[in-house]
């Protein structure tokens, strides 16, 4: 293949079916490939696998040795911010000591339902993959697709701004037999539907938030809020625009990146555009393939919808526990959980490490009284990062000793059947040859 750039010659392994539609074909009424589609299945291929070597760059690159001590040292700040939270609570006012907080009235089947509600919320995220996986694949893979939304969630949490869960989706995905372009939508439609149904609450939840004053004016969390809301509508609306208008979107990202090279914002301008007219072809192919299936569309919009809402009813729950049941505080509740999560979602740290304690001692700090908002502080952050580090973990080390020999003999078995169908196919070909040699 053609060298691009002064870099190495790109291996493209042409896949079977391109294989069988360029061959002579039997059937005559089956029509060959023209030369243009053929030359698109092959363009095509070669962005998977640059989308392929991207994605294994990164996993690499969070694999290595400076990256596990940087996550670890972003890990120990977590828990410095966490002790001192804990200090300041100490000198300004009582924290309920530890041996009497069970007995203080703390409803644990409030705290067990906050844990059926995390299930709920990874159900639902499984859900969504594996759909997108059967779309893809014509395979339901619903084990797989627990572990792929683990494995995310995991490498999001420890990553800043989230960023380092949808390459090792999409590795982890590749290494477990799916192909290379279905490796890559499914995290991609994930990742779209995920950013539609966000986009969504949250303005509902900015129009509750002006409109019902539950926040009791404007603070440092609702502001943060504002500005993360504004940042993250304003780049999704122009992705999806730029996707549907690929013609105006070309000349739109030139022009944009145009004026930022002249403001000394962007230095290498053909790498900026190439890499944000990739995110928009994502984007683009993400939105045509599942608009295709309207229905199908729906039941994931409605799927990231319900556990987008899980995620914010952890709060109450944790609230409950402390307070007994208050559904009237519900929607209040609701909103300062999505606000806290917003605000600290802009914060070039793993977690939101910082800004997100901070933000919930600050607005949720009015509903625990008797020295109970360090423990509810601390049962919130468990169920927003910790147990996402620690499923992450138990996945890994599952695979590790298990899970990757259970897949060896998985796809085996996928083979034999494959070559069982294969060998009844020719068996009955044979027959029907023969019984038409004996007619005649």
């Amino acid at each position: 293949m053609r060298k691009r750039d002064g870099k190495k010659n790109l291996k493209i392994k042409t896949p079977a079916i391109l294989q069988e539609q360029v061959l002579p074909l039997e059937n005559k009424d089956e029509k060959p490939l023209t030369e243009e589609e053929v030359k698109e299945i092959i363009e095509k291929q070669e962005i998977n696998q640059n989308q392929l070597d991207e994605a294994e760059q990164q996993v690499a690159k969070q694999k290595s040795k400076k990256k596990k001590i940087l996550n670890f040292v972003f890990f120990l700040i977590n828990i410095g911010v966490v002790i001192a939270i804990l200090v300041n609570q100490l000198t300004t006012q009582e924290v309920m000591p530890i041996s009497t907080l069970f007995t203080s009235g703390l409803n644990l089947w409030f705290i067990l339902l906050t844990l059926v509600v995390f299930g709920l919320y990874m159900v639902c995220g499984a859900a969504r993959i594996n759909t997108l996986v059967k779309h893809s694949t014509g395979r339901s893979r619903p084990f797989l697709s627990y572990k792929t939304v683990a494995i995310g969630r995991h490498y999001d949490v420890i990553t800043p701004m989230a960023t380092g869960g949808q390459p090792f989706q999409i590795m982890y995905l590749k290494n477990r037999g799916l192909s290379a372009s279905a490796a890559i939508s499914v995290p991609m439609g994930n990742y779209v539907l995920s950013q539609i149904a966000s986009i969504i609450m949250c303005a509902i939840v900015l129009i509750l938030a002006t409109t019902t004053n539950v926040i009791g004016g404007v603070t440092v969390v609702s502001v943060a809020f504002y500005v993360g809301f504004s940042l993250n509508f304003l780049l999704s609306f122009v992705i999806i625009f730029l996707s549907i208008s690929k013609s105006v979107g070309k000349k739109l990202v030139g022009w944009t990146l145009k004026f930022l090279r002249k403001i000394k914002i962007v230095k290498n301008y053909e790498k900026q555009y190439n890499k944000v007219l990739k995110v928009v072809s994502d984007y683009q192919a993400t939105i045509q393939n599942y608009a295709k299936s309207k229905w199908t569309f729906v039941y994931l919009l409605f799927i990231s919808l319900i556990q987008f809402i899980l995620t914010f009813i952890i709060p109450f729950t944790i609230t409950c526990a402390f307070l007994g049941w208050r559904p009237d505080l519900f929607l209040e509740i609701f909103i300062m959980g999505v606000m806290v999560d917003v605000a600290a979602s802009f914060i070039p740290l793993p977690g939101g490490t910082g800004v997100s304690e901070l933000s919930f001692t600050a607005l949720f700090g009015q509903f625990f009284k008797d020295g109970t908002l360090f423990w509810a502080l601390i049962i919130w952050r468990i169920m927003s990062y910790y147990i996402f580090m620690i499923q992450g973990v138990g996945i890994i080390m599952y695979d590790y000793f298990v899970g990757n020999k259970k897949y060896t003999w998985l796809k085996r078995k996928w083979e034999l059947e494959a070559e069982s169908i294969e060998f009844r196919e020719q068996k009955l070909k044979n027959y029907k040859k023969e019984r038409n040699k004996l007619l005649k």
